[in-house]
């Protein structure tokens, strides 16, 4: 059964590229890795993420302000109150890779990669000056600091619409390594498809030793040795990885060539020092496929080292079913690989489209299509089945979706509400459903949490839609949806009263409530004598070189900057996310003009902080 909608593929970058030694047990070379951060305590400032390179930046000419408007619905009704109703945001496109072209065609253009990116304003991409004005060392840094996943799955979509943009290369960095950083920490996010948009669409002219490496992790992680086949001679005179002599020999196998394929794969058998005896077989089993009948030997698992991107990739191309038990080697990340995956066990991708939605590799409305694929089909008549009856995911969402009552599909909705260990994950899961129901006083009571679905999914003018509803409804579910609507679209009045209420009749923490301050300081609409209280009871300020490097960054419109920091300070889980850390997020993206990202992850570190 196939699940992902876009073309099936993986990534691994936070795995090595590489092979197991057999010698030595250590990994080949890989690139570099971000390190684990040490949380803080909610209450402490936030703590440099950056690389050293910051402590001595070079100065930097301003950039421009970015003149590429973002991709929203047409259409959208004038918002009732000010501040304008902003339009949704809905999960951004991610462009497909190039067409594909021969694979052992050498791409020699002379193509400048100066000015690169698949993604067009047009298409919402940020603009030619997404990273004008920063400096590429210190970007690069950053990106190489970064894991996955990001707290915000609000977060990591702004990043990856900065990261795709077609924009400038930033200056102190050749071209080849910024694609290359770019591409890195992509797929270190879990994002195959557009780590490869990027990767094949520079011409190989123009790759650098860094990109090479990277270009290697990418064809793996989308299980295509064609890929390989183009860089494979070049890579292995520029790198001892042994990657590279064994896609020699697969790429000589795919171009029918079996006696050098054999000549090769033999030298690295009698070799025991080059490559791990279980890549050898998987590398002789791309061969088998071609035409080299009675090469490969049958594939253990039992006996293989632990998972690595190289025998993920090669065991994937090859058509040999990798044990689910083994696919947590690949990290937190893997759930964006898995369901781009064409050959992997329909249970381990259909488990990992929920995480990958959270994280923001999937689209709500791609995780509501392939559950929908679960779906019974309908009896005779046509009708689906009633609630009660409704024994799978697929048939609750089409209820939800599309049931004749009103009650019934508000009954689904619970039901999808409350399963799964992530409540996030059903918000999104029930976006799609939410988004087709209109606004009425029979559902009141669950206006609160529609709002918080289509904020996570991106429907910021759905989401206002309801706050008449909301305003009528008991008073917590009022004063849930009120904060999400002053957060998230900015139409409802805010004020020091309205949130004094809120906090009291909601019974928010203190956590919560200084959650909700910072992103409303962030988003400027706490200026005033009359807010002077709350803002030194739940936000006192507390600056370091991290807080000072976003700000000024946000000053500056450095939209491409703004968006790497800010995923500096998102590392690790919500709980750990401290308020002040929202704040200067929020606030400098905002400046940077990116107001309704801003909001969304502000709604969602209301939903999930």
């Amino acid at each position: 059964m196939r699940i992902a909608l876009r073309p099936a593929v993986l990534a691994a970058a936070t795995l090595t590229l590489g092979l197991a030694h057999p010698a030595s047990g250590q990994q080949a070379p890989a690139v570099p890795q971000a390190q684990p951060q040490q949380q803080q305590p909610s209450n402490a400032g936030p703590k440099s993420l950056l690389p050293d390179v910051f402590d001595s930046p070079a100065p930097a000419p301003a950039a421009p302000a970015d003149t590429g408007p973002p991709v929203y619905e047409s259409g959208a009704a004038p918002a009732p109150a000010p501040p304008p109703l902003l339009p949704p945001l809905l999960a951004p496109p991610v462009p497909l890779p190039p067409e594909p072209v021969d694979p052992f065609a050498t791409q020699i253009t002379g193509r400048d990669i100066t000015v690169f990116g698949p993604l067009t304003p047009e298409i919402g991409g940020y603009g030619i000056a997404t990273f004008t004005g920063s400096r590429g060392t210190f970007l690069s840094g950053l990106a190489n600091r970064v894991t996955a996943p990001i707290a915000s799955r609000w977060a990591s979509i702004t990043l990856r619409r900065a990261l795709l943009s077609e924009s400038t290369t930033p200056y102190g960095i050749g071209p080849g390594d910024w694609v290359a950083a770019r591409a890195s920490l992509l797929l270190r996010m879990g994002e195959i498809d557009g780590a490869k948009a990027l990767v094949d669409g520079v011409p190989i002219d123009r790759y650098s030793p860094f990109l090479y490496r990277i270009a290697g992790q990418t064809a793996l992680a989308a299980a295509d040795i064609g890929g390989l086949c183009p860089i494979a001679e070049t890579a292995r005179m520029l790198s001892r990885d042994p990657l590279w002599p064994l896609a020699v020999g697969m790429c000589a196998a795919l171009q029918g060539d079996d006696a050098t394929a054999a000549s090769i794969f033999d030298a690295l058998g009698n070799d025991e020092q080059s490559v791990d005896r279980f890549d050898l077989r998987l590398a002789e089993r791309i061969a088998t496929l071609v035409g080299g009948a009675g090469r490969a030997s049958n594939i253990d698992w039992n006996e293989a080292p632990p998972l690595t991107l190289f025998r993920f990739g090669v065991a994937t191309a090859a058509g040999v079913m990798v044990p689910p038990d083994a696919l947590a080697a690949l990290g937190p990340a893997r759930f964006g690989w898995l369901v781009r995956a064409p050959n992997l066990d329909p249970e381990a991708r259909r488990a990992a489209i929920g995480p990958a939605t959270v994280q923001g590799s999937m689209s709500a409305a791609e995780l509501a299509g392939a559950i929908a694929i679960d779906a019974a089909t309908p009896d005779a008549a046509g009708a689906a089945a009633a609630p009660g009856n409704a024994d799978s995911r697929g048939d609750r969402l089409r209820i939800a979706s599309a049931g004749t009552r009103l009650g019934d599909r508000l009954v689904a909705l619970r039901a999808i509400w409350a399963e799964g260990e992530d409540p996030y994950a059903g918000l999104l899961e029930s976006a799609t459903a939410a988004a087709r129901l209109s606004p009425t006083a029979g559902s009141a009571a669950d206006s609160a949490q529609i709002i918080a679905a289509l904020l996570a999914a991106g429907d910021t003018v759905a989401a206002a839609r309801w706050w008449p509803v909301a305003d009528d409804a008991a008073a917590k579910v009022r004063a849930q949806a009120w904060a999400l609507l002053a957060a998230g679209t900015g139409t409802v009045e805010v004020t020091p009263s309205a949130f004094r209420d809120w906090r009291s009749t909601s019974g928010a923490d203190d956590r919560r409530a200084a959650m909700l301050f910072a992103a409303l300081a962030g988003l400027g609409v706490t200026t005033g004598s009359d807010w002077d209280g709350l803002r030194t009871d739940l936000l006192p300020r507390n600056t370091n070189s991290w807080s000072r490097a976003i700000d000024a960054a946000g000053r500056a419109r450095r939209t491409g900057e703004v968006t790497l920091l800010a995923a500096t300070g998102l590392q690790g889980p919500w709980a750990d996310v401290p308020p002040l850390h929202l704040h200067h997020i929020v606030q400098a993206l905002v400046r940077s003009g990116r107001t309704t990202e801003a909001r969304l992850i502000a709604a969602e570190a209301l939903t999930r902080g």
